[in-house]
């Protein structure tokens, strides 16, 4: 086995198609499906499952990108950092943070206080799922994820596996957010079934994730209101709640200048506490002095 040939994995898998990842590759496609099925007589197991709607990883395929993938991102991070042209930086590090501005804030108040002339700080905005992956590949120091009542078997299950641990920063009671002239906004206290009318704004999951992943706590099923919104970005969500009368749910906490000045929020009754927000690393994996002075500035700002 080689990491040419994981590549060669990893392509199919994302394009879905031998042809497509040809294309990418800049081979031929016998060329491709040979190496291809060499790396299958090697390994003993079938990779894809061929179809007229194109190639898909097998669960056999599947268990192997997961541990193979990590292997190849792992020789291409260390192929960039000792290699003759990597930039040697005072300070670097990376986060995956669930869609929250208030992170956002946190960094920005990290970095004005560090004033440094080098860094190469990653800071990244997706789902759960990707987040929990993130961290497990070691693609971020660490995770900014919620867990729920209704999620935290789930996912408790899902970072003890993949040998993370969650660190809770505060219990937060969940909110519905809309725009200041929304018919609810007046409410002090939201009851979730009387937001069944209006449209519910949610965030798209990564395929084939869970709905413990969700962005969005689950406490009621809108899935048949018939009035659902799916974003992509935090932008679109903002942009789409102020021209609407529509509405998600999250922790409510939205600080002045890092969201959309018209929104607002209000508590959900007879759910205190139930969004466990907190940080995820790897266990056994001490995080450097700089994350623990971010963590401290998200603590202020909580």
């Amino acid at each position: 086995m080689t990491f040419q040939q994981i590549k060669y994995v990893m392509e199919i898998a994302e394009c879905g198609s031998i042809n497509k990842a040809t294309q990418k590759l800049f081979i031929a496609q016998p060329y491709l499906s040979s190496k291809l099925k060499e790396l299958e007589n090697e390994i003993g197991i079938t990779l894809f499952t061929r179809s007229n709607k194109g190639v898909f990883l097998t669960e056999a395929g599947k268990e192997f990108l997961s541990y193979a993938k990590p292997l190849y991102e792992q020789r291409e991070k260390l192929l960039e950092m000792y290699s003759g042209e990597t930039r040697e930086y005072p300070l670097r590090f990376s986060i995956s943070s669930q869609r929250y501005p208030f992170i956002v804030q946190a960094f920005l108040n990290f970095y004005h206080d560090k004033n440094l002339d080098q860094y190469e700080f990653c800071m990244k905005e997706t789902g759960m799922y990707e987040v929990i992956d993130d961290v497990f590949e070691r693609k971020s120091e660490i995770g900014i994820i919620f867990i729920s009542d209704m999620s935290k078997k789930f996912i408790g299950r899902v970072l003890e596996w993949k040998g993370i641990e969650f660190e809770e920063l505060k219990s937060i009671t969940p909110c519905v957010f809309f725009k200041k002239d929304h018919p609810m906004a007046s409410k002090k206290v939201i009851k979730i079934e009387e937001m069944a009318p209006y449209p519910y704004v949610v965030f798209e999951r990564e395929k084939g994730a869970a709905i413990d992943y969700a962005e969005e706590i689950a406490l009621h099923d809108f899935k048949h209101s018939g009035k659902r919104i799916i974003v992509a970005d935090r932008a679109t969500m903002y942009n789409i709640l102020s021209h609407t009368e529509g509405f998600s749910i999250g922790s409510g906490i939205l600080p002045a200048g890092y969201a959309i000045e018209n929104l607002c929020s209000a508590p959900i009754a007879n759910h205190d506490g139930e969004m466990k927000l907190g940080w995820i690393k790897l266990k056994n994996s001490p995080i450097s002095e700089e994350m623990a002075e971010f963590l401290e500035h998200i603590k202020k700002l909580l």
